[in-house]
């Protein structure tokens, strides 16, 4: 069964990241500004915020078999929508649904892979297999987006995409299974489970104080990856090159988080090391990009793939050991909505800025203040037992 969500998510991911090569120059083919674009790209995580505060209960307590493949058939139907449409209003209704939509989507397939694991670390490891698997789609799609704008043009790209989309959510409805096998025994019989009776499962996940480090880790690097979508595609549009050095870009960027997910020794060093290590160097680099330092393009993509690599697996991993199983719906919805807020954030100021420079700097900014919020977070609970 996990190998079978494996290939979902690698459908799901393949898709979404195809798309990141498209949004940004299709919207200004439009005539849509940069700040509009930026307004646009962050209806979609504010549509999807809206959806994952939603989610939770509802994935806690039906089969998440069902949020999947029905979610990922209208998704596709949004997406062929993104590509009939001839205007900024349409392409930006059908961009909301779609959020919406993958707000029920994202959040179910990490509680099900969740669920398959009995101990903390073959937890961790389904992480890591999870970002292998994410990662590996992130290198391929993205030059398959370019390509696809480069032969078939921006509309039609979309269209393409949706099919895929709807091809991966009827490949759910027939191969995943309802529910996973002893998965409610296990439930049960967990400390947290009796500790969190009583209260509705999102108090009880927003009362659980060691989840915090993962919540803002998700936002700062979340944060930090919408400034790169936003201004990486439109760099290469104002310099005049063709829409496949965008994609190879991206690419590059999915090898980098594959060379840091294949270090299977990584996974012996502490989570919080790992996430604390991982923010540290992602806020120089963005420092350096803010600065302009004559670093190529190619390279600081690659190494800022390798950080998104090294903290995606380990902030999942940290939601996965500090709550219970039955709580897995709301903790990857909240994580989701939190998520969400980045990639509301991030474009919209990128796009009121201006500036590569002055977005690069307040993407260090919240890397860096999240890393050392962190650090004193953990001070503070150092003395405070699971």
């Amino acid at each position: 069964m996990r190998v079978l969500l494996f290939v979902v998510l690698f459908l799901v991911s393949f898709d979404m990241h195809a798309q990141t090569p498209l949004l940004a120059p299709y919207l200004n083919i439009l005539g849509v500004s940069a700040a509009m674009i930026g307004f646009v790209l962050g209806g979609y995580a504010i549509s999807n915020l809206t959806g994952n505060l939603l989610a939770g209960p509802f994935l806690d307590r039906y089969p998440k078999k069902w949020f999947i493949s029905i979610g990922l058939i209208l998704a596709g139907v949004m997406l062929i929508g993104q590509g009939v449409v001839q205007h900024t209003e349409g392409f930006f209704a059908f961009r909301l649904m779609l959020g919406f939509l993958m707000a029920f989507v994202s959040p179910a397939c990490s509680a099900l892979l969740g669920e398959t694991g009995k101990t903390a670390v073959e937890q961790g490891q389904i992480m890591g297999k999870k970002g292998l698997v994410l990662t590996s789609a992130g290198i391929v799609s993205p030059a398959v987006g370019s390509f696809l704008a480069v032969q078939f043009g921006y509309s039609q790209s979309f269209i393409i995409l949706g099919y895929i989309m709807m091809i991966a959510g009827v490949f759910a409805w027939l191969v995943l299974p309802v529910r996973v096998a002893g998965s409610e025994l296990r439930a049960s019989l967990s400390p947290a489970t009796k500790k969190g009776k009583g209260k509705t499962s999102l108090s009880a996940v927003l009362e659980n104080r060691l989840l915090y480090p993962a919540f803002l880790g998700g936002f700062a690097i979340i944060y930090a990856q919408g400034t790169i979508i936003y201004e990486v595609p439109l760099l290469i549009q104002k310099q005049g090159l063709s829409p496949a050095v965008t994609g190879l870009l991206f690419s590059l960027k999915g090898l980098g988080a594959l060379a840091i997910l294949c270090q299977f020794w990584l996974y012996k060093v502490s989570v919080e090391q790992r996430i604390f290590a991982g923010l540290g160097v992602l806020s120089l680099l963005l420092y350096t990009m803010a600065i302009g330092v004559a670093i190529p393009l190619q390279i600081m993509m690659f190494l800022l793939g390798a950080c998104f690599g090294m903290l995606f697996p380990a902030l999942a991993t940290l939601l996965t050991v500090h709550s219970p199983r039955e709580l897995y719906g709301s903790v990857f919805s909240i994580y989701s909505a939190v998520l969400s807020i980045g990639a509301v954030l991030s474009p919209i100021i990128a796009g009121l800025l201006g500036n590569w420079h002055h977005s690069y700097f307040i993407a260090f900014f919240v890397t860096a203040g999240v890393c050392l919020a962190g650090g004193i977070h953990r001070l503070l609970l150092s003395g405070v037992t699971r």
